[in-house]
């Protein structure tokens, strides 16, 4: 099961995510998703408290991961809705932290053998699961309401590479590089799930996930 982050405004109120095992999910009822059409994109963080794990990543490194995530995951939503630092009317606030980073059994080494029990291990590595064998990156997601910092739906997710995917499982960063992009388009699918744009999916390919935060 995927750790919920204890700071976590919504903590007490998550509840596991049924379009994903072992992931978490909160939404304000009766909030109408809409009337959102701008967002604010906060730099993204390393959480610090007692949930987190990051394989023995230095601060340079993870530091460059949040980088990554706050810049994928601005030109995800900046493709099709308006990105701003204005907290105006119909703005949503988008805070992420970066939870956890597991490595794989694979190692950091440059070059890798599948091994038989590979096919299994990709069914057990399912998203909101964890694959032991390519390793993984867990995003805490909240967002609120600009103006008014009411908190309308929050995620834990886990990101795992496909198991085939060599070049994304070749080192922890590599995996974790993987899985910020895999969060920002889940972050992009969530929108337009509650936008209306697009049908809650059960699943998407590589990990990327589903019915929304808000829809």
């Amino acid at each position: 099961m995927t750790q919920k982050p204890a700071d976590m405004a919504s903590v007490s109120a998550m509840r596991q995510d049924p379009d994903r095992p072992g992931a978490w999910l909160y939404k304000v009822q009766n909030v109408d998703f809409k009337q959102y059409s701008r967002f604010i994109i906060e730099p993204a963080t390393i959480y610090r408290g007692p949930e987190a794990s990051f394989a023995g990543m230095s601060d340079g490194q993870l530091n460059e991961l949040a980088t990554m995530l706050t810049a994928e995951s601005r030109r995800a939503l900046g493709d099709s809705y308006a990105v701003t630092t204005r907290p105006t009317p119909g703005t949503a606030r988008v805070v992420q932290k970066i939870v956890s980073v597991e490595e794989g059994s694979s190692g950091s080494s440059g070059s890798r053998t599948l091994p038989i029990g590979a096919v299994s291990n990709a069914v057990q590595g399912a998203p909101g699961g964890s694959s032991g064998f390519t390793g993984s990156l867990v995003v805490a997601t909240e967002i609120y309401d600009a103006q008014s910092s009411k908190l309308l739906a929050a995620a834990v997710r886990r990101y795992t590479p496909p198991v085939f995917d060599v070049e994304a499982t070749m080192s922890s960063m590599d995996t974790a590089r993987t899985g910020v992009r895999q969060a920002a388009a889940d972050l992009r699918t969530a929108v337009d799930v509650a936008q209306g744009k697009r049908a809650p999916l059960n699943r998407m390919p590589g990990g990327a996930g589903t019915g929304g935060y808000g829809g």
